[in-house]
């Protein structure tokens, strides 16, 4: 049976009540001044009432100094429990960072290669799979089949035979593919190079100043001290429920970690001053891979995002946690939380927080996105509306199609398909060229019951770009059905 944990009629109360708490737990060693930036705050503090965000951990460092750290809400909404420099968040896929650390750790000392063939560490691999090397892996562009996590009851063994009888799924080198098994095949190839559990392996290089701040642990059942659960919005119920995800040591080095925000620190400190591998090592890490289809600009295991004046690298998990790095203005912004009403945009919480550090980094339209998103989740309809109206007099160069299309989903998720029908229409006109927006429109009218101007749209989005297949197919359904 789930338990739900009902939303208090006072929990916009509690959050803020709990945020003032966690303004006092600063480390005494370090003046306030140099740990807290108010627009960051002000932002933050909207941002966790818009998406309903239950708590979180926020640490900007600029230049080897941390410039904003702060603790927001609860670690645990049902015993009331302020987040604090003790709380263990999962961050899930940013794990992969810290695997690829030890990956390159191990390069340096001779005992890999990314030229390594896979083949060279476990046995018995299919002849089509000989020639994946480790870099293949860590850029995910082996083309091997997925492992499903059900299959955690499996011996490793068992499950190597039962992948084993899946075909690749693209020529390796080939093109990116997210694939959770390329992450289980180097957990064991570590452990066989270092004769050691993975999980000790990683702690004792990269955490060792601060062990029991870092634990690997994937099954969300299992009950660790000072660790916040991951919570999950029902609306059916309206009330949060604890996440029963269960997976067991296989999925370590994909998704793992548990950690407090000082451990992130310290490891991005010691990433910073060549500590855990040296600068050259670091530069070849976060370099773009070359793929031979489609270029994707990925690293390996770092992820590289925004355009190129303005590029950043590291990865996000779960919906709940980001480690981001702006090398080239020497900014690091480390997100961790614990679950979420509405989504957040955890690339839109970089941006915006980036370009409020440094000048130069400001993308004006995506911030400008952001602000519009939060102004309907935090506002009345007609209010959100003046906001959005003031700001597109004010920015006429602006195109705020991002925004009314996400909150137009938003609005069709709560039933009130008349603001979501409205917000379509004006997004429409605002971008006639747009097919997504037409696509969108399409959708509510046909949720509102209204085929005829449904079909209207469709045919206009497929008009504008003849290759959108969800338009195609909705088409056929509407006419079918006339």
């Amino acid at each position: 049976m789930k338990r739900y944990i009902t939303l208090p009629k006072i929990i916009v109360t509690v959050f803020v009540i709990t945020i003032i708490l966690s303004c006092s737990e600063k480390p005494k060693t370090i003046p306030e001044s140099n740990l807290f930036n108010t627009e960051i705050d002000t932002y933050l503090s909207d941002l966790i009432k818009a998406d309903q965000i239950p708590g979180m951990a926020v640490a900007v460092i600029q230049k080897g100094k941390v410039i904003h750290k702060k603790n927001y809400g609860l670690g645990n909404i049902e015993h009331n429990v302020p987040v604090s420099d003790s709380t263990l968040f999962r961050v899930y896929s940013v794990s992969k960072l810290i695997t690829s650390v030890a990956v390159f750790q191990l390069i340096e000392k001779g005992k890999l290669s990314l030229e390594d063939s896979i083949s060279k560490y476990i046995d018995d691999l299919p002849q089509s799979w000989q020639d994946i090397t480790i870099a293949h892996l860590l850029t995910h562009s082996s083309g091997l089949p997925e492992y499903k996590e059900e299959t955690q009851g499996m011996s490793d063994k068992e499950l190597l035979l039962k992948i084993f009888d899946d075909t690749l799924q693209f020529e390796k080198g080939n093109r990116f593919k997210y694939n959770q098994t390329n992450f289980w095949f180097l957990k064991r190839i570590i452990e066989k190079v270092t004769q050691q559990k993975f999980h000790d392996y990683c702690i004792e290089n990269q955490f060792s100043e601060v062990k029991k701040q870092a634990i690997y642990a994937s099954n969300s059942l299992l009950a660790i001290p000072n660790r916040t659960p991951k919570y999950k919005f029902d609306k059916k119920n309206n009330a949060y429920e604890i996440t029963t995800h269960k997976a067991g040591e296989r999925s370590h080095a994909g998704n793992g970690l548990n950690v407090t925000l000082n451990a992130l620190i310290k490891w991005n400190a010691q990433l910073d001053q060549n500590i855990l591998i040296t600068e050259k090592t670091k530069t070849q890490m976060m370099t773009a891979y070359e793929y031979q289809g489609k270029n994707t600009p990925f690293g390996y295991s770092w992820g590289i995002y925004g355009p190129e004046d303005k590029q950043y690298y590291g990865f996000a998990g779960g919906g709940v946690g980001a480690f981001m790095k702006f090398i080239d203005k020497d900014i690091t912004i480390i997100i961790l939380s614990n679950g979420f009403k509405n989504r957040p945009i955890i690339s839109n919480a970089i941006t915006y927080i980036s370009g409020v550090v440094d000048s130069s980094l400001v993308r004006k339209d995506r911030m400008l996105n952001e602000e519009v998103r939060l102004a309907f989740l935090l506002n009345t309809y007609d209010e959100a509306l003046k906001t959005y109206q003031q700001k597109k007099r004010k920015n006429p160069e602006i195109n705020f199609e991002r925004a009314l299309n996400e909150m137009g989903y938003y609005f069709l998720s709560i039933n009130k398909t008349n603001n979501a029908i409205a917000l379509f229409e004006m997004n429409t006109k605002e971008n006639p060229k747009s097919a997504n927006a037409y696509d969108s429109l399409g959708e509510a009218y046909f949720l509102a019951g209204n085929n005829t101007l449904a079909l209207t749209s469709y045919k206009k989005s497929v008009k504008l770009n003849p290759k959108n297949e969800n338009a195609q197919k909705w088409i056929e359904v509407i006419e079918k059905n006339r």
